[in-house]
């Protein structure tokens, strides 16, 4: 086993804009990735589904999140889960947002 193969960064790409006011840098740890995501104040995550179940964690600022039938506020230092294939959604209160997220590929 290689020593260096345990340690990653998001370095300095930049990120890609996946939605208006949405940003994201993948990393890829084996077998599982994880995502630093920056959302603008007032952006938009409009509803869709993945097939993998994702963890997130709130770094900074306030989003609404709705996943399936549950919609919370959620702030720095919370986590959600997305189950695998549940529609979610979110919006953007107040500030930026910064969360990273995992999820095994």
């Amino acid at each position: 086993m290689e020593c260096n193969s345990f340690f990653r960064s998001f370095g300095p790409e930049k990120p890609e804009e996946v939605e208006k006011g949405v940003r994201i840098q993948s990393l890829s740890l084996g077998s599982h990735q994880a995502r630093r995501m920056v959302f603008d104040p007032g952006a938009l995550i409009p509803s869709h589904r993945h097939p993998e179940d994702v963890v997130t964690l709130i770094l900074e600022g306030r989003m609404e999140m709705t996943v399936g039938c549950e919609t919370r506020t959620i702030g720095p230092g919370e986590v959600f889960l997305v189950p695998g294939n549940a529609d979610h959604s979110g919006r953007i209160l107040g500030e930026q947002v910064v969360a990273v997220s995992f999820a095994r590929k």
